[in-house]
């Protein structure tokens, strides 16, 4: 397929001379680079679509990167990717060593921020402008560009209440396409749906300005005098909102899909030298049917068919399908379990729970620290709250679990989705940091399962007999049952096989799977931890023994489930050797998962060779 105005684009500057019928086809151009190349590699399909025309007209009007651009969450950057003279790697996106799916200062100057969570943009725009404010830099713009749905999240509010007043030269765009990747909801929500039915008090002013300006001798004169009267008209028809109350000068909403209104109003935003708030209304999905019509489902995608939109992922379940028809299972037979989401209902699994129990469903908006909390609220008052979250988005609740959880100690469930290696969305979110996080917090006990059915087993154990709050955490990915898998009982701590050797390899959840293929042909007894940070006496006396003990963890070593048993075999007098297999203190790049492990030294082939190593010495 030929693009001829992209494949010809080397710098964004280019567009300040392009016109607004040459901007539209290379809007057409776009999204079709954007289809083509996503069903490929995957990624975030119906966000981008929908920012074409925003992103086009933000590089028209304002000068990366002397304009810094800062966006919220970033999957949305894959146009801005384009645009900056990154459209010949496009077809790498997310794959080794090519490009990331967020925002990358290292791939690019005109990026900012490794971004990859919500609702960050605004407080980091406001330290970029004060910056510039600082050396002397009166005249460049920051600009943030944040979702609706990121506006669910209470650190926009506190950026938005520090920059209102500050008198910097600031420019939010919020891209109202009335979603983030669930629908959204709460009072902010309501809010932008009463500022979009309003919109009529703009289009009046537009022309009656335009009107007044035509008028020979007198028109601009009364023009400006009349604009006095801006603050009259503008509370007939639209009353002060929210933005304007924190100190934003506000406009909008305008249609985000029209580029020549954006081209003005963006080029007006930047003039006022002061915190603007341009509210912009988009459609997630815009210019391909299927994602126009399913947005939810082409957030983020794998690999797909564009003529009919369907899916080349194998059908197979997943550890988050199981996960959510186990808690629907114990929830018919439990009505004290409540499912809590922040914006992810139908990414965690929650889908059917919420169909089966809407009233024992709370979809809290992308707010991961306000989940925790509620969580407990609804605990203390008898409730059984599940709290289903990506593990890298847990982090973001570290405080609220350790004082409003553990120390109260208080009963919830917390289901740790995408744990471990997620591959392709890269540094921002691999499931790593959980483990070292919450290994250290009492009052919690942390289960890991390596197929569906210890899953379900799990939870089921979570639910029924510990007393303690509970984190199960479990894989991205397919959720395959092996009939020839060694380990059967689940409800124990731990499990061995036990094969009369001097070594122990010890490891958990998915990499127990490498382990197994690791060492079939060496001479190793294997102990499968299902609970990791409960060392029972039992355990470390079986341990004591060992010649050798080899511990294998998909996770950091500092911190790690390996460092935190070294500790106390040593400190119970273990004098063998101990080995930690292990992430090493460096962020993962994006790559597909099992070449990352490749690269980790965590596939069987290379756990093979190091277990030789150790073993044959």
């Amino acid at each position: 397929m030929e693009f001829k105005i992209l494949e010809n684009l080397t710098s964004p500057s280019e567009l300040k001379n392009m016109s607004v019928d040459k901007l539209k086809i290379l809007s057409d151009e776009l999204r079709q680079a954007l289809i083509l190349n996503v069903s490929n590699t995957g990624g975030h399909l119906a966000s981008n679509l929908g920012v074409v025309e925003l992103t086009i007209a933000i590089h028209r009007v304002f000068s990366s990167p002397t304009d810094q651009i800062v966006f919220d969450v970033g999957h949305q950057c894959y146009v801005h990717k384009m645009l900056t003279g990154r459209y010949d790697k496009f077809f790498t996106l997310r794959q080794k060593d090519g490009l990331s799916g967020f925002p990358n200062p290292q791939e690019s100057e005109h990026d900012i921020f490794k971004t990859g969570h919500s609702s960050t943009s605004i407080s980091s725009a406001l330290g970029l402008a004060y910056a510039k404010s600082l050396s002397g830099d009166n005249d460049s713009s920051v600009v943030a560009v944040i979702g609706d749905g990121s506006m669910t999240g209470g650190l926009a509010y506190e950026g938005l209440n520090n920059a209102g007043n500050s008198g910097q030269n600031l420019v939010v765009i919020l891209n109202d396409n009335k979603m983030s990747i669930s629908k959204n909801v709460g009072s902010i929500s309501k809010t932008l749906t009463r500022l979009r039915s309003k919109s009529g008090y703009f289009r009046f002013k537009d022309a009656f300005g335009y009107f007044l300006v035509k008028i020979p001798y007198v028109g601009k004169p009364l023009y400006r005098r009349l604009n006095r009267l801006k603050s009259a008209i503008k509370s007939y028809f639209y009353s002060s909102n929210i933005f304007e109350s924190m100190g934003f000068k506000y406009i909008g909403p305008i249609d985000g899909h029209n580029l020549e209104m954006l081209i003005r109003v963006l080029s007006r935003a930047k003039s006022l030298k002061r915190p603007v708030l341009v509210h912009v209304n988009t459609k997630k999905g815009k210019g391909y049917s299927f994602a126009e019509d399913k947005p939810r489902e082409f957030h983020g995608v794998g690999e797909f068919d564009i003529g009919t939109g369907n899916s080349n992922q194998n059908g197979q379940l997943t550890f988050t399908d199981v996960f959510g028809k186990t808690l629907v299972e114990l929830a018919n037979k439990n009505d004290k379990i409540c499912a809590i989401t922040a914006a992810m209902g139908s990414g965690c699994g929650l889908t059917a729970f919420k169909s089966r129990f809407p009233k024992r469903y709370f979809d809290v908006g992308i707010a991961e620290e306000h989940a925790v909390t509620f969580a407990a609220g609804l605990a203390k008052n008898g409730y059984l709250p599940v709290f289903a979250v990506y593990s890298t988005f847990l982090q973001r609740s570290y405080d609220q679990i350790i004082h409003d959880i553990s120390l109260q100690n208080l009963k919830v469930i917390f289901a740790v989705d995408r744990a471990g290696i997620v591959g392709e969305d890269g540094e921002t979110h691999q499931g790593l940091f959980d483990l070292p996080m919450l290994l250290p917090i009492p009052n919690l006990i942390i289960f890991s399962p390596s197929t569906g059915t210890e899953l379900t087993a799990m939870f089921d154990r979570a639910v029924y007999t510990e007393q303690k709050s509970c984190v199960v955490r479990y894989p991205k990915g397919n959720c395959i049952e092996y009939t020839d898998f060694p380990f059967k009982y689940p409800r124990l701590n731990y499990e061995t096989i036990n094969n009369g050797a001097d070594t122990a390899v010890i490891s958990y959840g998915h990499e127990i799977i490498e382990v197994i293929n690791a060492v079939k042909h060496i001479s190793v007894d294997i102990v499968k931890l299902n609970v990791l940070n409960c060392f029972d006496d039992k355990l470390i006396s079986d341990l004591m023994g060992y010649k050798n003990i080899i511990f294998i963890e998909e996770c950091y070593k500092i911190g790690g489930v390996g460092m935190l048993l070294e500790d106390r075999l040593y400190t119970d007098g273990f004098n063998g050797g101990y080995f930690i297999i292990a992430v090493e203190n460096d962020f993962v790049k994006h790559a597909p998962a099992c070449l990352l492990r490749k690269q980790l030294g965590l596939d069987s082939q290379s756990l093979e060779k190091r277990i030789r190593q150790i073993t044959d010495n």
